[in-house]
């Protein structure tokens, strides 16, 4: 995993979960045209034609990778219905454990220890389809947690049914309401504009129109 860190500025948005595109336009509307976005989006076809949209741009940066709790390749198991339903976990209610891509993955509170200064103002927004547990129980033990300025995103268990991570959420929602951490739901209100717009990413609506090659 490189690290990046995009020139001088001091506002970054870390994007776990960039399925189409619509979280970096948003970021940009809510929190200002200077932030830096970093994304992340693990399904190579998604994140092809995210790189493509946005490579002219020098505050956009997109990379092709899940984040984790360490630096490894795992199995990303594909939603057959959508594009946005896509895990690590293969207990999710609507994945099945043969059909998967093999992707990269990394330590994302390691990243962000490493990357960033108490000077930076971090926004870390976390829609991995319930891998956001495991992410935030160890930015919890390491204490990366504290170095985020704002958290927004979704929250999965009601999607979930293994008793490991279901029993993981319930702490990491502990952790945060006892340290008065408020986790915003992140909330798209951007139109889709199709694949032409160049403000917008292709909005497929299977993974089945995508090229993961």
């Amino acid at each position: 995993m490189v690290l990046l860190k995009i020139g001088n500025m001091a506002k970054y948005f870390i994007d776990c979960g960039a399925h189409c595109g619509e979280s970096i336009l948003t970021a940009k509307q809510r929190f200002g045209l200077d932030t830096i976005v970093i994304s992340f989006e693990p399904v190579p076809g998604l994140a092809k034609q995210l790189q493509e949209i946005y490579k002219d741009n020098p505050t956009v940066n997109i990379q092709n990778s899940a984040v984790w709790i360490n630096n490894d390749i795992k199995r990303f198991h594909l939603s057959e219905e959508y594009t946005d339903g896509s895990s690590l976990l293969t207990s999710l209610n609507n994945l099945r454990e043969e059909h998967y891509i093999e992707i990269s993955c990394f330590d994302l509170s390691f990243w962000i220890k490493e990357t960033f200064t108490s000077d930076d103002y971090i926004i870390l927004k976390l829609d991995i389809e319930g891998a956001e547990y495991e992410v935030l129980s160890k930015m919890i033990k390491d204490g990366t947690i504290n170095m985020i300025n704002e958290f927004w995103g979704e929250w999965h268990d009601m999607k979930i049914n293994d008793k490991h991570t279901l029993n993981l959420s319930k702490k990491v929602y502990k952790y945060l309401k006892d340290n008065n951490i408020e986790f915003k739901d992140w909330e798209i209100h951007i139109p889709t504009y199709g694949k032409n717009n160049k403000l917008l990413a292709f909005r497929p609506y299977k993974l089945i129109d995508l090229d993961n090659e």
